[in-house]
């Protein structure tokens, strides 16, 4: 339960909740819901929270908010009911509430659904539901319910949900011992000091010596938690989730496979098309050189040259050496031919060294892919033998109150 002045914002934590505006990409979510808005906020209830924010007295709480663990038995639209109803369980018709429920991943790779039930404590009803957003906030505005300052209400809140979610284990038939059921208690008062042990203190601020000794020690009392048998769960529940997350896992690397060995193969076919269009013009440009050379030295074809001039000037023309003006365009043409000969070669040469470079990419890719296969077989192999031990992990635990985010 928490309620205090110096909580964020109560628009920005109703974003957060939500997974709306800057937190769309945190996932997780799987209800959000808003109930007994006054008129002003019925068509968008985010409003109710920027008008808390903005006139909610100086050093005021715009909200408090009750953090629930789900059971993860529950199917999720069980969960969806149940968080429904204990909304109207504890608010009734009389204060404003955003309701959102998460499913985020566990340590232990499970589903760990909890609900947000964000709320203020200020009375709608009748003389207050059609105030508008300034003065619903102020002082001779909606009065704000002293119930919620109680020292006791934490434990009437507990208890309270402790029943409603036993009721609804029992009706979907995940209780059938009442040795099995929750309790509202502490670890301590239900003489459980196996677990009273493994409760957290507050962990200290900053890098100093006293901080990192108790983050160490925390990090210890975790492992010991994650050895603990699994909560209400049979083994088959267990491995079925984790076959699950096995299966996402090989989907993933499967289509990242394929996303990358694609674009190796566009890469391939790119360059060779880029190699052959360097031979084409390299011999095109081979070609005209020779063509020029030919006319410069007056070697052109024979039939042209008969047409341009006797055969008894032909020997004359073919043996009188080259001007200087032609040996200067002759020296040019052929500094260009060597250039883009020398360029043809530093492009095989980069063409052949790609083509290497790719070869073993590829098979670091299969060598990759061949490892991860075994360990998918070897993980198989393990759940195959957890299925056939079927041990007895059921265990009567309290879930404890206030999960995380």
């Amino acid at each position: 339960m928490k309620s205090s002045s110096t909580a964020p914002p109560a628009a920005a934590h109703a974003q957060y909740i939500a997974r709306d505006g800057q937190y769309q990409q945190r996932g997780g979510l799987e209800l959000v819901e808003s109930g007994n808005m006054p008129e002003f906020a019925r068509e968008n209830p985010h409003s109710f929270w920027e008008a808390a924010d903005a006139f909610e007295r100086k050093n005021g709480r715009a909200y408090t908010e009750l953090q629930i663990a789900l059971p993860r038995e529950l199917a999720p639209e069980q969960r969806h009911e149940l968080a429904r109803e204990t909304a109207r369980e504890l608010l009734g018709e009389r204060f404003a509430y955003t309701l959102a429920v998460h499913t985020p991943l566990a340590k232990d790779n499970i589903e760990q659904p909890h609900m947000h039930l964000m709320f203020s404590e200020r009375v709608v009803d009748s003389n207050t539901q059609s105030l508008s957003e300034e003065q619903f906030f102020k002082r001779n505005g909606a009065k704000k319910d002293p119930e919620w300052n109680s020292r006791d209400k934490p434990m009437e809140v507990r208890e309270k949900w402790v029943e409603m979610m036993n009721a609804a284990m029992e009706r979907h038939g995940h209780i059938h011992d009442p040795a099995h059921r929750l309790d509202a208690r502490s670890w301590a008062d239900q003489g459980r000091p196996d677990l009273a042990e493994l409760r957290e203190e507050k962990t200290l601020r900053g890098n100093g010596p006293e901080a990192m000794e108790r983050h160490r020690e925390i990090d210890g009392l975790r492992e010991q938690r994650a050895e603990l048998p699994a909560l209400h769960l049979s083994a088959d529940k267990v491995i079925e989730l984790w076959e699950r997350g096995a299966e996402q896992q090989i989907a993933q690397v499967q289509e990242r496979e394929a996303r990358e060995l694609s674009r190796l193969d566009k890469l391939i076919a790119a360059a060779r098309e880029f190699a052959h269009e360097v031979k084409d013009r390299t011999v095109a440009f081979a070609k005209d050189i020779k063509e020029r050379a030919g006319s410069l030295f007056g070697n052109a074809p024979q039939e042209e040259q008969a047409k341009a001039v006797p055969e008894k000037d032909q020997a004359q023309e073919q043996a009188r050496p080259p001007t200087p003006e032609m040996q200067a365009r002759l020296d040019e043409l052929l500094g260009g031919f060597h250039r883009r000969m020398e360029a043809q070669q530093s492009v095989e040469a980069k063409l052949a060294d790609f083509g290497n470079r790719m070869d073993t990419r590829l098979q670091q890719e299969q060598a990759q892919a061949l490892a991860r296969q075994q360990q998918e077989q070897a993980l198989k192999q393990q759940q195959e033998q957890t299925k056939t031990k079927e041990p007895e992990i059921e265990r009567e635990h309290s879930r404890g109150f206030g999960i995380g985010r």
